[in-house]
């Protein structure tokens, strides 16, 4: 396999810019489309309106963005915000700081509209960045062709819109590219850097530290490291900072809330139906059959329980029936990664938890051949529907 670059990197750029573009245009339609605002989440007045710009761009400050502004200009102040990891905020805060702000705005109820421009020109930073790296990443394992159809099914993707949002995604992708791409290099103590970051940023960002151990193995089981050279040290330190982050959150929140696993168990107080005790996937399946039976068919709840019940076992299915086509150590991410989440009792936002999915992406591909571009058009149009939705503040993941 070719490991070097190629003319698809450098249509990046451009086709990012057609896919952001093409974001703006549904998100403006959708005003017309959806007439009723839903406006299911708090503080839309407080950090989004208050940017005065039109509503098709702070649309992606919605529902987890509020609290993610809200957490980069006030910190930890409100009840269960903790639930949040902090590296986005955090970021989002430090290069705030390198912009002009409201001199007279009250930010104890409002909060700067310097924090979403910051956010929203970050996490579309963050993404563009994950694009070519995950191109790379790809070209480790496939030709051009396939490594450039998967980056697009990639954008094509019905919840990729939140990459492109005031979210958490675009870092976490980029930081998850990292690790396995640095991984596969065998440069373990840049992989447990990223590592820890990730595990600073989302609750499953620890579980890209099997990724580092499985590769680690690999590396000396064929001869490429050995047990006393200094790489082999540098590797296990990077180990060990893989948890770093995680830990590092834990510690704060143990100093102040008194219980270092705080969000986890703030987690009922968000909806869904969530718990703070694990439920095994099975029990969550019966759950969502029962809603299905006593839902109309027609109802927003049921078409949104339809849409978590299905993109949530689809990946783990694929995950089965390829599991020889796929790297172990990224096919032991990716199972953790969507398994995990399952655990609160709900798969709840498992149409946007997909997105950590995306080695699965250049398997998807070549398994469908010629079928790959129906399934994208298929995929897209999902994609503007929910998009639409979300804009016009309605729940989809």
């Amino acid at each position: 396999m070719n490991k070097g670059g190629d003319r698809n990197s450098q249509k990046i750029l451009p086709l990012y810019l057609v896919w952001r573009a093409a974001l703006f245009a549904i998100a403006l339609v959708s005003i017309f489309v959806i007439s009723k605002y839903g406006g299911r989440f708090p503080y839309v007045d407080r950090v989004l309106q208050i940017t005065h710009l039109p509503e098709w761009i702070w649309g992606f400050g919605g529902f987890d963005g509020v609290h993610y502004l809200r957490i980069a200009q006030n910190g930890y102040n409100a009840a269960y915000t903790p639930a949040f990891f902090p590296v986005f905020p955090l970021l989002v805060r430090l290069f705030t700081n390198f912009i002009p702000k409201n001199p007279i705005l009250d930010l104890s109820l409002y909060v700067d509209p310097a924090y979403f421009y910051t956010g929203l020109i970050l996490s579309n930073a963050f993404f563009l960045i994950a694009l070519y790296l995950i191109y790379k990443l790809f070209r480790l394992d496939y030709d051009q062709k396939v490594s450039w159809f998967s980056l697009i099914f990639l954008l094509l993707f019905p919840t990729s819109f939140y990459l492109g949002s005031i979210y958490t995604e675009p870092l976490f992708l980029l930081l998850s590219a990292l690790v396995l791409y640095e991984s596969r290099k065998r440069n373990f103590l840049l992989a447990g850097i990223f590592c820890g970051i990730a595990s600073a940023t989302r609750i499953i960002g620890v579980l890209l530290a099997p990724v580092i151990l499985i590769e680690l193995f690999l590396a000396i089981k064929n001869g490429n490291i050995f047990l006393k050279s200094k790489q082999f040290i540098f590797s296990v330190i990077g180990l060990g900072l893989s948890v770093a982050g995680m830990a590092s959150y834990m510690f704060y929140l143990w100093r102040n809330f008194k219980d270092p696993l705080y969000f986890i168990s703030t987690q009922p107080f968000f909806g869904a139906e969530r718990s703070s005790t694990i439920i095994l996937l099975p029990q969550v399946i019966y759950r969502y059959i029962r809603i299905f039976m006593s839902t109309p068919i027609y109802s927003l709840q049921f078409l949104n329980s339809a849409l978590e019940f299905v993109m949530a076992l689809v990946p783990l299915i694929l995950l089965i029936i390829y599991f020889k086509k796929i790297r172990f150590s990224y096919w032991v991410f990716m199972l953790l990664a969507l398994i995990v989440p399952t655990l609160s009792g709900s798969f709840s936002s498992m149409p946007r938890y997909d997105l950590v999915a995306f080695p699965l992406l250049p398997v998807i591909v070549v398994k469908l051949g010629k079928y790959s571009r129906l399934v994208m058009t298929l995929s897209a149009i999902l994609g503007i529907i929910l998009l639409s939705l979300f804009i016009r503040g309605y729940w989809v993941a």
